[in-house]
């Protein structure tokens, strides 16, 4: 059912997409895809430990990968498979084009939303990092601003003995941002705007020389560790959205060759009709 043509007039008829089918089979899509996130969250607590915390994390995380490639690939097949059958066409490749269009309306909602979740995130973040800041002007410590997770621990030793080093002056970490960011120089003068003398900013900085570079160290392995699992979620959500193309266009396909299956009593051109016995 490519095309139809009136020999009378020589208009060529072509069938057309059904946004009506589309979003009933986005819906489908949706539903499904919600409720095997549903199921994957309580395989995922079922699999927790709490005394072994670093295996049970690599495990859900390699876990959380797959199923999240799984769950896109089946719901979009079966959203792609109700739109071609709520399309009502038994036509193979409109079939498969309605198991595309499932899958970019899907795509685009879903970027959507994570758009607006990361505008929120990055809202807050800002937040935050002002009232941290406004904090560590009253004399705080803002180790975290600088690190989180793994590195905290040493950039806090770090940030505590410069503290102590300048006898709890106002603003001290400034003095610890210069030297994570490998600013010495930096850092001795800010030591000697606060009165000790550069001979004696000099014996501050080496005294705190190996921390300074233990907590360097820290905070460049941590912002690998981030460089490389973000690199690996982008490939996981870049295999899982291929295979949902293909899954929903597979799914449109097969949709349409079984048309007849599901509308069983009624006839299709080149289909075999079931007989219903009494």
């Amino acid at each position: 059912m490519a095309y139809v043509a009136n020999s009378a007039t020589d208009v060529v008829t072509y069938p057309r997409l059904s946004w009506r089918a589309i979003i009933a089979g986005w819906l489908v899509a949706t539903a499904v895809a919600g409720l095997l996130y549903v199921a994957g969250m309580a395989l995922g607590f079922a699999a927790f430990d709490a005394t072994d915390l670093a295996s049970t994390a690599k495990g859900v995380g390699i876990g959380t990968g797959i199923w999240f490639v799984l769950t896109w690939a089946t719901a979009l097949f079966l959203g792609g498979m109700a739109a071609s059958w709520f399309d009502n066409q038994v036509d193979h490749t409109m079939g498969a084009l309605q198991g595309v269009a499932v899958w970019g309306l899907s795509i685009t909602a879903t970027a959507l939303l994570i758009s607006m979740g990361l505008g929120h995130a990055a809202a807050g973040s800002v937040a935050m990092a002002a009232a941290s800041h406004d904090n560590n002007t009253r004399g705080g410590n803002t180790a975290a601003i600088v690190a989180s997770g793994p590195a905290a621990e040493e950039v806090a030793i770090l940030d505590e003995q410069v503290h102590q080093a300048l006898r709890g002056e106002r603003n001290d970490s400034a003095v610890t941002a210069a030297l994570l960011a490998g600013h010495d120089d930096a850092a001795r003068r800010l030591i000697e705007a606060r009165g000790p003398t550069g001979a004696e900013a000099q014996r501050l900085l080496a005294s705190m020389a190996a921390q300074t570079q233990a907590a360097r160290n820290a905070t460049l392995a941590q912002a690998d560790r981030v460089a490389h699992y973000t690199s690996l979620a982008m490939w996981v959500s870049f295999l899982s959205g291929f295979l949902a193309l293909l899954a929903a266009a597979g799914g449109g396909w097969m949709g349409a060759n079984n048309l007849h299956r599901v509308f069983h009593l009624r006839r299709y051109e080149g289909r075999p009709v079931r007989q219903v016995v009494s």
